[in-house]
């Protein structure tokens, strides 16, 4: 059964963001192709939620899972729907980008 999922205002600024910096360094074609590969992925999850990795160390019932070069952060809510959370380039240091995201 897919659930619904809602992606939060941090986590649509964080695909904004990932977008606007694919068009500048590789071109609007590039930035496209991987803000769609991103989205599929939250789809997918919203079919397979437990698919991610328990990440309580940035909240309860926190998950993660990989999308290409990117890390998907999520949450089930007592509603049953998926709640993004989070979207981070995997090079990133994820507890710094967390931090970051709560003091903006």
């Amino acid at each position: 059964m897919r659930l619904k999922y809602r992606l939060t205002r941090t986590a649509r600024g964080n695909l904004q963001e990932i977008s606007d910096y694919l068009v500048e360094k590789a071109g609007p074609n590039v930035a496209f192709e991987i803000v769609t590969a991103i989205m599929e992925t939250i789809i997918t999850l919203s079919g397979q939620p437990q698919a991610g990795v328990a990440a309580d160390q940035f909240g309860a019932g926190v998950r993660k899972f990989p999308a290409g070069n990117y890390m998907i952060y999520y949450r089930l809510t007592r509603s049953r729907r998926i709640e993004i959370l989070h979207v981070f380039h995997s090079a990133r240091n994820q507890r710094k980008a967390w931090k970051a995201e709560r003091n903006s």
